[in-house]
């Protein structure tokens, strides 16, 4: 095992010499000032970097979506914070259709596995966006606390 006090003298000479360099490149470019240089200073740059001259050639390629989808009619007037609604899925309907989306379920009979699985997924579903939506509830309740505390 090589330790400190075991190195060569060549090494404490390259140390030495790469210090000496690093403070003759920051005389040479004054680095020391270079926090006294204010923001608002900017270096143009016109020189064509190669991914510029690659797009401008057309010899990049680049990868295309393969499909373009418009928003939904009226998707601008829609509150975009998560919390404007006190429901994670308004689409569903009311609580009472939730409710009977429910028993509709639950009265539904399986014939195969698979339909079983599927039933106990919707039902988890379900129970998932009531939990959620009590959450939401909840939070909504202590938004409103706040601003009128």
């Amino acid at each position: 095992m090589v330790t400190i006090d075991k190195l060569d003298m060549g090494i404490y000479v390259q140390y030495a010499r790469r210090t000496q360099m690093l403070e003759q490149i920051s005389e040479q470019y004054h680095l020391d000032q270079a926090s006294s240089i204010p923001a608002q200073i900017k270096v143009y740059d016109a020189y064509p970097k190669p991914l510029e001259i690659d797009i401008l050639l057309g010899s990049r390629i680049t990868q295309n979506p393969w499909a373009f989808f418009l928003p939904p009619p009226k998707f601008r007037f829609q509150r975009r914070a998560p919390f404007g609604f006190f429901r994670v899925a308004p689409s569903l309907g009311s609580f009472e259709k939730e409710e009977e989306d429910e028993e509709r379920l639950a009265e539904i009979e399986c014939e195969t596995e698979e339909d079983k699985k599927d039933k106990k997924v919707l039902q988890a579903c379900f129970a998932q966006i009531e939990k959620i939506n009590g959450w939401m509830g909840f939070i909504v309740g202590r938004i409103g606390q706040f601003l009128i505390g």
